[in-house]
């Protein structure tokens, strides 16, 4: 069995695990597993964290239900108060400690007397490890390093979405803010067929398809490809991936120990056209499933 053997960690997001998620899915695949055997695959494997999220259906009662005892990284439910949130995360988690709690609702870093901030980083200590900010653009992002209560900021980066650039990721690493990054492989539009690319992601397939024909004539995967492009950035704690499968968990755990990429290749890949970073967010897209 291969193991994880890469200093930046790789974070399992759980996401998955509830029905309906992702822009491109195979659900023949999907069905193939169940979240306590992709749970199981994954402390097996050596991923470093399991991410997660009230949010994300049953998927903390399902890392409960499988005595999964990898770290966990959760998320404050917005209609509850940061307390009631990480009470009945622990209770669903069956866990008396969360590694990471983030602010889900990124707009509340931008907000100087938020209480919900205020709230959340009164409960770090036995019960919370560390409060996270779980952001989407540059501002938030400033806004959460800058801020002395929040120690983990989780932002999504990919060859399409480059607005986190390498010098802001140093300079926050370098105020000793841990650095997670989503969104690796952009929902699965970057290993995707350009031809499921439809609605509003249409505008991406020209650029998926510059991607695979690179990826083609080099002789690697897409997914190889663009997880090494995360991985060669200094100063990522780690990077969140998802599955639906135990398939698709050992691809993505095969791809993260793949040898590191030549500057040659990393250089390609920066050359590559990349969309505008508002086309690249996954709140503005609607689901398109494989038949």
């Amino acid at each position: 069995m291969t193991e994880i053997d890469h200093a930046t960690e790789l974070i399992l997001g759980t996401a998955q695990f509830q029905s309906g998620y992702g822009v491109v899915r195979d659900t023949e695949q999907a069905h193939q597993s169940d979240g306590i055997d992709i749970l199981e695959l994954a402390a097996r494997l050596g991923i470093a964290a399991l991410d997660t999220a009230p949010a994300y259906g049953r998927a903390e009662d399902t890392i409960g239900q499988s005595g999964c005892g990898l770290p966990v990284h959760t998320k404050l439910d917005p209609k509850r108060s940061p307390a009631e949130s990480l009470s009945q995360s622990l209770q669903d988690l069956r866990r008396d400690r969360i590694d990471v709690l983030y602010i889900h609702d990124s707009a509340e870093v931008l907000r100087p007397e938020s209480r919900v901030v205020a709230s959340a980083s009164e409960l770090v200590g036995e019960q919370v490890g560390s409060l996270g900010a779980s952001v989407y653009d540059l501002p938030e992002f400033e806004a959460a390093v800058d801020d002395p209560r929040i120690g983990v900021v989780q932002v999504p980066l990919n060859l399409f979405d480059r607005r986190l650039t390498r010098n802001l990721i140093a300079s926050a690493a370098s105020t000793g803010t841990i650095v997670y990054v989503r969104s690796v492989l952009l929902q699965g539009i970057l290993a995707a067929d350009p031809l499921e690319l439809v609605g509003p992601t249409l505008p991406l397939r020209p650029y998926v398809v510059a991607f695979a024909e690179l990826a083609e004539r080099v002789g690697k995967t897409r997914r190889d490809l663009a997880i090494g492009w995360v991985k060669a950035i200094s100063g990522i704690r780690g990077m969140l991936v998802g599955a639906e499968s135990v398939i698709q968990l050992r691809e993505l755990v095969a791809s993260f120990n793949s040898p590191p990429l030549d500057d040659g290749l990393i250089a390609e890949l920066e050359a590559l056209p990349y969309p505008p970073a508002a086309q690249c967010d996954p709140r503005s897209w609607t689901i398109v499933t494989s038949p």
